[in-house]
């Protein structure tokens, strides 16, 4: 469908998907039902084997590229995505995740259809699918500094201009986890980031949620990422954390099922001592829960 054009500018929405034909629905209803008419919906599917074809197939009105075919990764599919894309405003959306309602007029009324490189970055509600309840993150300013060694901003809340994924480039297909932050960190050399002290999306958690069950892979990449961009001193402390690996976990785990979280210093204090409390729990909280 060629949706109408009424002044506001277009925003090309990219789903990557992959056998996520549970929530995928849900996706693409929170965007559909926005009240915001210039969009440009592209879902890249992996080749799914559930009920994603079916599901799409019942919206495909309003879809404007749809592609269904195997793929290197979610960095592959959100890049072939945004080749065909034709808007003034880029962002995607997991197959699993949503956005609340009235996110796009928000985000079109301060990125407009400007052709200077922009990117804003706006808060999250937190749900886990076994829990009746949501937790919710606002952003904190920006600073490029510390993007450096800790992603402090939630993916699905975050929109650019065209320009700014033109002057970027596309996601680094190696990375599976840290495809994102990857991207940001080299997109802050290009311009500041627009904090926006508002709720935008819904980051869902589930079983089989792809950042949760990355384990060593994931946390390797981290590592990486780290490695590539930060100080000296924040590359030893992911280093020893990552070094320190199960066991330094499965203690957190077992101070915790005792209620002696607070003392953590006390059982591993070379740890500490060296990097100090504020910066080993930045590290671990970034790494979470990893098995080596």
């Amino acid at each position: 469908m060629n949706w109408k054009t009424t002044g506001q500018p277009l925003i090309s929405i990219v789903i990557p998907s992959f056998n996520q034909g549970q929530f995928i629905e849900q996706t693409i209803t929170s965007i559909l039902g926005q009240n915001y008419s210039n969009i440009e919906l592209i879902i890249i599917d992996g080749g799914s084997t559930d009920q994603t074809k079916a599901v799409i197939e019942k919206y495909s009105d309003f879809i404007s590229h749809y592609v269904s075919e195997p793929d290197r990764g979610q960095a592959d599919a959100i890049n072939k995505g945004f080749r065909l894309a034709k808007g003034d405003i880029f962002a995607w959306l997991n197959s699993d995740d949503m956005y609340l309602p009235c996110t796009l007029l928000k985000v079109a009324n301060i990125l407009g259809a400007s052709s200077e490189p922009k990117l804003l970055y706006g808060g999250c509600l937190y749900f886990v699918e076994s829990q009746p309840y949501a937790s919710g993150f606002l952003p904190p300013k920006f600073e490029r500094e510390v993007l450096r060694y800790c992603d402090y901003i939630v993916q699905p809340s975050t929109f650019w201009s065209r320009s700014l994924w033109e002057k970027t480039g596309e996601l680094n297909e190696l990375y599976h986890y840290v495809l994102d932050w990857d991207w940001f960190i080299r997109a802050s050399h290009i311009c500041d980031f627009i904090p926006v002290q508002d709720y935008l999306s819904i980051y869902r958690q589930h079983d089989n949620h792809k950042s949760g069950t990355g384990g060593l892979k994931r946390a390797k990449e981290i590592l990486e990422i780290v490695e590539k961009n930060a100080s000296s001193k924040w590359i030893s402390v992911y280093k020893d954390v990552f070094k320190s690996g199960k066991s330094l976990i499965n203690g957190f785990n077992q101070l915790a099922k005792l209620k002696l979280y607070r003392f953590r210093i006390l059982f591993f204090p070379k740890l500490y001592l060296k990097h100090g409390p504020k910066t080993v729990g930045i590290a671990l909280g970034m790494m979470g829960n990893f098995d080596k």
